[in-house]
């Protein structure tokens, strides 16, 4: 699969990219974001647009710190980061609107309560190693959403916590804070409590309140950042493959280049999130495989530039949980894994992005399960070949299910299911089941009906004071008790 990018295909896009920052430029819309990037040796040129030089692009490169880890509570589970093929480690969709019925496709605005069920089910897959919220709540106040759902992220689980995506200055100070409360990292040693997702605006766009708060972040430090390009092959991107990749990579470097020229060294990588449109439409769309061929684009010149990549995996433009979902989601998770990318998303996604579900999150648990199968180096030495094995196999009235080598190597050698159905037509037909998105309800509601995982009673009174703190700094004078959500 990677020779559908081979080596000049990368620097090529390579080099438009840098022909794009610096013959082009980037619409820069804050007036800190403009000034740090004219003494970083960039230039001004009309309609607020700042021309990047390749010299200023390398010594960003250079500057960027590339190594690092991503901090668990359960320090078992910390998460090495770095540009080196594989291992790939998978978390969820992050910051859906809706959680949607998957039989209907009918969605609603997601809840606290959502938050909770769906980490709780998240905790529990075994192919998901990173959490983030899938969804946006909508019963607490948005400029506070995004350290309510970390504080029920931070209860549900004892796997790292990526953090949501930053709006406002003021939210990434906040995480910052709950995340080095409950993980115990501060950055020393290269390891830092959670990573935030800063989005550049496609076309070619650094908005002025996200880069502030993406400034604001990296002056004060001990944090991961990620930036994060959300362009549309067609509207917001070019129609050509290779060119919608190649200014997604411009506005990643773009992010890169202010990011170092705030504060070198800083860790950051890659996370490209490129989407095609319906042309007929001009609707977004995130199914169809060029979503995945995209990725390895993205992965490629990631490591090109020695950076972790964290890429689109499972995803579908179905408005339900059906046989569009499950060929979608199991094609772009293949596509995603093939480029050995550090980090692969999607889990739980359904509708493009726009919502998602526990069902949908259960699925993917088992696309997951057998897509990385796919790339598992299968056994040829000796004991998997052994001649005594298959002449044993081979002895009348024995058969191989009755030799202990057969035994060993079903145990070991073969994906196991975690919910593909492997029984018979009739005892299908007795459990009252019309398809697999009832055993995934089965299943998603047994999952969340453990416990949660709980937190120390001081880290958990100390999260909801900083929610109190942050709710008064922006003025609130009403606020949802965090206390007594939890509690619910």
């Amino acid at each position: 699969m990677l020779d559908l990018w081979p080596d000049e295909a990368i620097e090529a896009i390579h080099e438009t990219s840098l022909a794009v920052l610096e013959r082009i430029g980037v619409q820069v819309e804050s007036p800190a974001a403009r000034e740090i990037l004219l003494a970083a040796g960039c230039t001004e040129a009309t309609g607020r647009r700042i021309l990047m030089p390749r010299a200023a692009v390398a010594d960003a490169v250079a500057a960027c710190r590339s190594r690092f880890t991503l901090a668990a509570r359960d320090d078992a589970r910390s998460i090495p980061v770095d540009a080196d093929p594989g291992p790939t480690y998978v978390h969820n969709m992050g910051g859906a609107r809706d959680v949607v019925d998957p039989k209907t496709g009918v969605a609603r605005r997601a809840t606290m309560a959502d938050q909770v069920r769906l980490t709780r089910v998240m905790h529990r897959m075994a192919n998901l190693h990173s959490v983030t919220s899938l969804v946006q709540p909508d019963d607490v106040p948005h400029p506070l959403e995004p350290l309510y759902s970390y504080l029920v992220l931070a209860h549900e689980t004892d796997k790292p916590i990526g953090g949501p995506g930053i709006s406002h200055a003021f939210q990434a100070d906040f995480v910052r804070r709950m995340a080095e409360a409950v993980t115990g990292a501060d950055g020393g040693g290269g390891r830092y409590p959670v990573d935030l997702a800063f989005s550049p605006v496609s076309p070619l766009q650094l908005g002025a309140e996200v880069t502030d708060a993406l400034i604001a972040t990296v002056r004060a430090g001990r944090v991961a950042v990620e930036i994060l390009p959300c362009p549309a092959a067609g509207t917001t991107a070019p129609g050509s493959m290779s060119a919608a990749v190649a200014t997604q990579n411009a506005e990643v470097l773009a992010g890169l280049v202010l990011t170092q020229a705030v504060a070198p060294g800083t860790p950051l990588y890659y996370g490209p999130r490129l989407s095609s449109i319906n042309p007929r439409t001009g609707l977004v769309t995130s199914g169809p495989p060029e979503t995945g061929v995209a990725s390895i684009a993205a992965t490629l010149l990631a490591r090109r530039y020695g950076l972790a990549c964290d890429c689109y995996g499972p995803t579908s433009d179905s408005v339900v949980v059906d046989t569009q979902f499950g060929y979608e989601h199991m094609a772009n998770a293949i596509l995603g894994l093939a480029a050995r990318p550090r980090f692969l998303s999607g889990p739980g996604e359904n509708q493009s992005g726009v919502a998602g579900s526990v069902e949908a999150l259960v699925i993917d648990d088992e696309v997951l399960n057998y897509a990385f199968y796919a790339f598992r180096q299968p056994v040829w030495d000796a004991d998997a070949l052994s001649l005594d094995a298959i002449a044993e196999g081979l002895e009348p009235g024995f058969g191989f299910l009755a030799t202990a080598h057969t035994r060993r190597y079903l145990r070991s050698d073969f994906v196991r299911p975690t919910l593909s159905y492997r029984g018979s037509l009739g005892d299908w037909q007795a459990s009252g089941r019309t398809g697999l998105v009832d055993l995934a309800t089965e299943k998603a509601a047994a999952m969340a009906a453990n416990p949660p995982v709980g937190l120390p009673g001081d880290v958990l009174e100390g999260l909801c004071s900083l929610i109190d703190e942050a709710a008064r700094s922006i003025g609130l004078e009403r606020w949802p008790d965090p206390r007594r959500i939890l509690d619910a």
